[in-house]
């Protein structure tokens, strides 16, 4: 049976750990409103789909949506996020030459990954304790337009 003293040290370990816990708020921007839904996911050493333990869909209900992420270990996270306009569960690719590139609006925090390849330490940036905001901004490629998918193939390979 716990004493009053085991009690008392239990609550101080559970407020320690509660005080570790940081929120973030990830605001998407440039949604496709009323097509299919948005996935927000939090990466915390790789942008690939393993490495983002926490995420969630939303229907696209407005042009920029918050997405509240609460309970979190305050570090270093990246954020990975895209529009599934057809309602699939998954980022569409589109085989472009050699590459398959996103077919349906994507982004990354930090803004990056829009003519390259996007890298964990490029969208990553330090979630302090108290907390943060971060923007995504969706784009599509434009992969009807010859030039910019040949100047996108370009930049990749810089």
């Amino acid at each position: 049976m716990l004493s009053r003293y085991s009690l008392a040290a239990l609550a101080l370990l559970a407020s320690a750990a509660g005080a570790q816990a940081a929120t973030l708020v990830v605001r998407v921007t440039d949604i496709e409103v009323g097509r299919g839904q948005v996935f927000v996911g939090l990466c915390d050493r790789d942008l690939v789909q393993e490495r983002c333990p926490i995420g969630r869909f939303e229907r696209a209900r407005s042009a920029t949506m918050n997405f509240r992420f609460d309970g979190l270990t305050p570090g270093r996270w990246a954020v990975a996020a895209y529009q599934d306009i057809n309602d699939n569960g998954r980022l569409d690719m589109q085989p472009i030459l050699f590459w398959e590139l996103p077919a349906e609006p994507y982004g990354f925090s930090n803004d990056v990954g829009r003519y390259g390849v996007p890298t964990f330490s490029g969208a990553a940036f330090d979630l302090p304790p108290a907390g943060a905001t971060v923007d995504v901004r969706l784009a599509r490629l434009p992969l009807d337009d010859e030039a910019a998918v040949q100047d996108a193939i370009r930049r990749q390979g810089q």
